[in-house]
């Protein structure tokens, strides 16, 4: 098969990829800032997946602010109380260190969002599962 290709205004250039089968593409998130966008689209339609992914990547945009709070929330305590050598930070410390990175748009109109954990984690990625609704479910540290 070919390479496919798909331009949208809000997602960019989406690419087919044979090998993961999904569309990928980079993406301005805001003006200094780059994500990867990854849509797996399992057996939805192309049309169905992309307009679900960018209506979902606009509210992300609105909402990401929140949701690094969240993950502050969620795991600032773990940091300080297992991974500061006895440096305690602040939650805006923690906020102003992650950083969004990749999205994962899924067919169910689940989200994964995959944070650089700024060294706050000996290197550890966070990653953030949202649901079809939107809502903030949990944060883990992945390898």
């Amino acid at each position: 098969m070919t390479e496919q290709t798909i331009y949208d205004d809000i997602l960019g250039e989406l690419v087919w990829n044979n090998d993961d089968e999904c569309w990928s593409s980079q993406v301005q998130f805001t003006l200094e800032h780059l994500v990867n966008i990854t849509i797996d689209p399992e057996d939805v339609e192309t049309g169905s997946i992309i307009m679900m992914a960018r209506e979902s990547f606009s509210q992300l945009q609105q909402q990401e602010a929140n949701i690094r709070r969240l993950i502050s929330e969620q795991m600032l305590g773990d940091y300080n109380d297992k991974w500061s050598n006895g440096e305690i930070i602040e939650a805006q410390d923690f906020i102003d260190s992650i950083k969004l990175e990749d999205i994962v748009f899924d067919a169910n109109g689940n989200i994964q969002l995959f944070y650089n954990d700024g060294y706050l984690f000996a290197g550890h990625g966070i990653m953030v599962t949202i649901d079809d609704k939107g809502n903030y479910q949990e944060a883990i540290l992945f390898d």
